[in-house]
């Protein structure tokens, strides 16, 4: 698991005046909105003496923490220490770990690293339909967990082979040999472009798409910039079908994923809950084959399992991984996994910036590669 990048932590409309819990990368967290409605990122647990500060309350725009009262605001810093009274000094290790937050699409999406804010990459900025509010889509959205890792998840969501021998609604028993399709890597996405035949399709989508399966192909398009995927069916112009996915590593075995259906047909509200169960249908055919793949981590080399030119989507994506592990951004999970008297918190911009003073140690990450730049000086000190 990898730190530095933006991973979707929460959903903008679950987040109130309540906190909320979260969770990825092996660490817990807090989501909490201040007096403005801005939504903020903190550690979940307490310096003080380990309390859970998703299970305390939200005021003054501050998480409290509910085992002796000491509130955190939206950088971390601790304001209130109640048993100290107001004219004591708060001292300056009274902090957590806070994370660059920001609102988009309906998803809390959260920074979980320390680079400061020139280095860190954008957000995916592939859903201009959304973006827009265009009234002539319909989306509807959901949220499901492979049993598997991050890597694998995403891997999977590219992966063009499977669909003849997973997929029964739309894998077609026909095209066993993948056609070929286009791959572009630009160095911070990659997007695939090729043709799928459509199988007969059932129901109101049958009457909304009149099958004509010797006449045309589905043109596919799928963007990838990690850890959000957007695949787009144009079944039969200008007749088109979204899903946008991004995917969150919960644990090395465990990965969150939440979705946005979109269609330009069929956009009446009665049709959502079809709509819908198409789309899990789809996720519980996927799960049954990545719950049980081995390892669970994806092999340290390439040489590992043996990779083929219809797999180079995938490839390119695993070399993207190792990037930036080779940087010393990848959390050395099996160095803490006997850790029962520490807490540990993923480093964050103000750590960087200001190493000393603080009370629970970082992460370990697995050390970068000879000539890279690595993570901070000490990430890797017990």
């Amino acid at each position: 698991m990898l730190i530095n990048n933006w991973y979707v932590l929460g959903l903008s409309d679950e987040l109130g005046d309540t906190p909320v819990a979260a969770r990825a990368l092996g660490q817990d967290f807090v989501l909490f909105r201040d007096v403005d409605g801005r939504a903020h990122c903190l550690a979940n647990t307490c310096v003080h003496k380990g309390g859970s500060l998703c299970r305390g309350k939200t005021i003054g725009g501050a998480v409290q923490c509910p085992y002796h009262g000491w509130r955190f605001d939206g950088d971390g810093r601790c304001i209130e220490i109640p048993s100290l009274g107001p004219q004591r000094r708060i001292p300056k290790r009274a902090r957590v770990d806070a994370y660059p937050t920001q609102e988009q699409w309906g998803w809390i999406w959260v920074f979980l690293g320390d680079l400061p804010e020139s280095e860190r990459p954008a957000l995916p900025d592939f859903f201009p339909e959304l973006d827009a509010a265009d009234p002539g889509w319909r989306f509807n959205r959901g949220q499901a967990q492979f049993r598997c890792n991050w890597v694998r998840a995403i891997e999977n969501g590219v992966d063009r082979s499977h669909a003849v021998f997973v997929h029964t609604d739309f894998g077609n028993p026909e095209r066993k040999v993948v056609a070929e399709y286009e791959v572009v890597d630009d160095g911070q996405s990659l997007y695939v472009r090729g043709a799928s035949k459509p199988l007969d399709k059932r129901g109101a989508w049958r009457e909304a798409i009149p099958d004509r399966r010797d006449e045309r192909e589905n043109e596919v398009r799928i963007y990838l910039r990690a850890p959000c995927i957007r695949i787009q069916m144009h079944m039969q112009p200008p007749k088109s079908q979204i899903i946008v996915t991004a995917y969150t590593p919960l644990e090395e075995g465990l990965t969150q994923l939440r979705f946005i259906q979109a269609r330009n047909f069929l956009t009446d509200p009665a049709y959502d809950e079809d709509a819908l169960n198409r789309v899990y249908f789809v996720i519980k055919e996927d799960a049954a084959v990545l719950d049980h793949l081995k390892p669970v981590r994806v092999p340290p080399s390439l040489a590992d399992e043996l990779l083929l030119e219809n797999d180079k989507h995938g490839t390119l994506f695993r070399q993207r991984v190792k990037e930036l592990d080779a940087r010393g951004w990848a959390i050395d999970t099996l160095a803490m996994r006997d850790e029962i008297d520490r807490v540990r918190a993923i480093p964050c911009p103000a750590r960087r910036a200001d190493p000393r003073n603080w009370v629970q140690r970082p992460v370990l990450l697995r050390p970068p590669a000879a000539g890279e730049r690595g993570a901070a000086q000490g990430w890797h000190s017990g």
